[in-house]
């Protein structure tokens, strides 16, 4: 008797959960350490703006990301790619920092930025696979997770290299947390809404 497709269809289900769980204990030894040391001390004194951005799924990830660094009062924003071509990069400053997550690292979307972000003299820090992309090549930093393996059946679509991106900005968050000795009460300010601002405020915080 042939095995019941909801069987099938949980194992599969299982095994990219492994999969997740193998690829980030990965990264303490796919990641350099140096290179993440850098990008989060580039992050944690930047005295001007983070930008971050992407396209696609890494977009979303780029949300993400923007939003974890102002909830450690990292003054971040996301950045809509095709915006930023249309006028948007006239914010930036040689000051600020711009973060850019692309697997394959030359979406045209994202080089088109490049000689605008040279020409300000942004700090460019990329999250890519691709070390010879464009957006590689032009940046100062590269942050590259060696992904082995996405989820999906195709081995095609962002899966297990976003949860990737999203586990390192996390850490940094977390380190900048206990650098800047970040405590409830300066977490209730910036987070007042929802279940967390709920919870601190039982708490007596």
């Amino acid at each position: 008797m042939s095995e019941k497709p909801e069987l099938a269809e949980w194992q599969q289900a299982c095994a990219g959960w492994q999969t997740y769980s193998q690829e980030l204990l990965a990264l303490q030894q796919n990641v350099a350490p140096q290179i993440w040391q850098q990008v989060l001390n580039t992050l944690a004194a930047c005295k001007g703006k983070i930008a971050v951005t992407g396209v696609g799924t890494s977009g979303i990830a780029a949300r993400k990301v923007a939003h974890m660094l102002a909830c450690v009062e990292q003054p971040a924003i996301y950045l809509n790619a095709t915006d930023a071509a249309h006028g948007d990069l006239g914010f930036l400053r040689s000051e600020d920092v711009m973060i850019m997550i692309s697997r394959g690292g030359n979406s045209e979307e994202l080089t088109r930025l490049l000689p605008t972000l040279a020409h300000k003299g942004v700090t460019l820090i990329s999250v890519t696979e691709n070390l010879d992309s464009a957006i590689a090549r032009a940046s100062t930093l590269v942050l590259k997770t060696h992904i082995q393996r996405e989820i999906d059946p195709l081995n095609m679509l962002a899966t297990t290299s976003i949860v990737l991106v999203l586990a390192v900005f996390d850490a940094i968050c977390g380190c900048i947390m206990l650098r800047n000795g970040f405590d409830k009460q300066t977490l209730l300010a910036v987070h007042p809404g929802g279940n967390v601002g709920k919870t601190l405020r039982e708490n007596d915080v």
